[in-house]
């Protein structure tokens, strides 16, 4: 997987990501048995889940968080997505940051 690990957000916007899935010689070909979850802890510690859908094929899967990022805290959230790989108790997580600022306008 590969993108930038800082993602900036306004206060009050959606916030959703998709990410594309690619195979490696000792990973799993798909996703589709694999468990994801997904959650942003703010910068007062409040955690928010996010939704995870993968693709019909588990070559890619998206974050959305389903309601308004009103309530996050301004400042770097932090945002990860675990994997939990079938018949390995062994799960990976990706952590990237989010920087939510205030909204400029009202």
């Amino acid at each position: 997987m590969s993108c930038s690990n800082t993602v900036n957000i306004s206060q009050g916007n959606s916030f959703a990501c998709t990410f594309a899935w690619t195979p490696g010689d000792a990973g799993p070909a798909n996703l589709l048995s694999t468990t994801l979850t997904s959650d942003v802890i703010d910068r007062a510690g409040k955690t928010y889940p996010l939704t995870v859908t993968k693709a019909n094929d588990g070559l890619s899967f998206t974050t959305v968080y389903p309601e308004s990022t009103s309530d996050w805290s301004i400042g770097l959230a932090r945002w990860d997505i675990k994997f939990v790989f079938p018949g390995d108790a062994i799960s990976r997580t990706e952590v990237f940051r989010v920087n939510v600022i205030d909204s400029v306008t009202a």
